[in-house]
């Protein structure tokens, strides 16, 4: 009974790899989008790529705070011309995408080594 859950488990896996073919990690991994980061992380201890997650989750967060509430971080920004106003948040938006994909890279990194 063990032995086919182990092969009911590995093959779930093997569909889940298949399903996510479209995912960042998955596509830095064959030198698409985000392979330097890949490669530059690939290198790195495990240490290393917990501490890159939780810089990435400060990073978001910083991000999410900014869109939320631009005043607080942009002075006049009520004054700033309305191209202005609205660049902003989409340029803070944009890097929450950049930084979830790269979280998503060292996560399957770590996930790959079983971790």
């Amino acid at each position: 009974m063990k032995n086919q859950q182990l092969v009911a488990t590995k093959a779930v896996d093997e569909v889940d790899d298949v399903t996510n073919v479209n995912d960042p990690y998955n596509i830095a991994k064959q030198g698409g989008k985000h392979s330097g980061f890949y490669n530059e992380y690939a290198k790195k201890p495990d240490s290393q790529i917990r501490k890159g997650i939780e810089s990435i989750n400060k990073q978001i967060s910083e991000h999410q705070k900014k869109i939320e509430a631009p005043q607080k971080f942009i002075p006049d920004f009520d004054n700033l011309d309305p191209r202005q106003q609205k660049a902003l948040p989409d340029k803070w938006q944009s890097g929450i995408n950049r930084q979830s994909e790269q979280k998503t890279i060292l996560e399957g990194l770590l996930k790959e080594r079983g971790l």
